[in-house]
């Protein structure tokens, strides 16, 4: 502990500085964690969303599913297809611009409130988004 005034080191146990006699105050220190931070924060505004979040989840994992499922059980031929390709690509980039937007909202909400949105999932969705993004178009072009 140190003292407010002059900086000089003070004893647990003493009442006044030894070096300039100023009263110790002592003041405890509560610390919260960032995430009671801003569910505190978020409390005061409960009817902020982020439509965006669910907007991104919806293709992302519809592209993804598509991208793995077995579709050679089905028929032969299917899943390799041009057009399915395609439309793996086109959700992925759909998620892909939907968690940009998700982030964006999040960041204006974050320099207004002081808080983001579901942020771990927006994190998840847009590693996935940008995985599946990756994959499907190293597949159009490499087949």
């Amino acid at each position: 502990m140190y003292c407010r005034k002059c900086g000089e080191l003070i004893k647990e146990n003493m009442k006044h500085c030894p070096n300039c006699g100023i009263q110790v105050v002592k003041i405890e220190q509560k610390s919260e964690t960032r995430q009671e931070l801003e569910a505190k924060r978020q409390a005061k505004h409960p009817n902020e969303k982020n439509p965006y979040i669910a907007a991104a989840m919806i293709p992302t994992f519809i592209a993804l599913v598509l991208a793995v499922f077995p579709w050679n059980l089905i028929g032969e031929g299917i899943g390799t297809s041009l057009a399915m390709r395609i439309i793996i690509v086109v959700l992925a980039l759909l998620g892909d611009y939907h968690i940009t937007k998700a982030k964006q909202v999040n960041n204006l909400l974050f320099s207004k409130y002081g808080f983001r949105i579901k942020a771990s999932s927006v994190k998840v969705i847009g590693s996935v988004a940008m995985f599946v993004t990756a994959v499907s178009l190293f597949s159009l072009f490499m087949i």
